[in-house]
């Protein structure tokens, strides 16, 4: 489904920096929801814009193609609810590429430092 409001990640790109329980730093791509993804496997944090230049995580999670997670299937989340009852405004993406064990790494890391609340089980 192509949005013709959406913005197509091909252009120059703002960084936000995460960092884990483990103390690493990781270094996201961040873009507005409604942007279209390429099918890439990676780490995604569904946030909200504070309005200072900061962000609020809303949910963590991972996955083996950003464009069917993010741009296909967005709509209909396990967590649609909770991410839109937050005001999540935008989309954090990291790029992991290899195995599902590498994104699940750093998802867990991820969200045991941010605790963001639509993760909660």
């Amino acid at each position: 489904m192509n949005n013709p409001l959406s913005n197509l990640v091909n252009k120059q790109f703002e960084l936000v920096h995460w960092k884990g329980m483990n103390g690493t730093v990781y270094e996201f791509q961040i873009h507005p929801i409604g942007t279209e993804y390429f099918p890439k496997p990676g780490v995604y944090i569904v946030c909200r814009n504070l309005g200072n230049g900061s962000f609020s995580s809303i949910y963590v999670g991972e996955t083996d193609n950003f464009k069917r997670r993010l741009t296909d299937e967005l709509h209909s989340h396990h967590s649609i609810d909770g991410i839109r009852g937050h005001g999540a405004t935008h989309i954090c993406t990291l790029h992991v590429p290899g195995s599902l064990s590498n994104r699940l790494l750093i998802e867990t890391d991820l969200r045991n430092s941010l605790k963001p609340p639509c993760n909660k089980q």
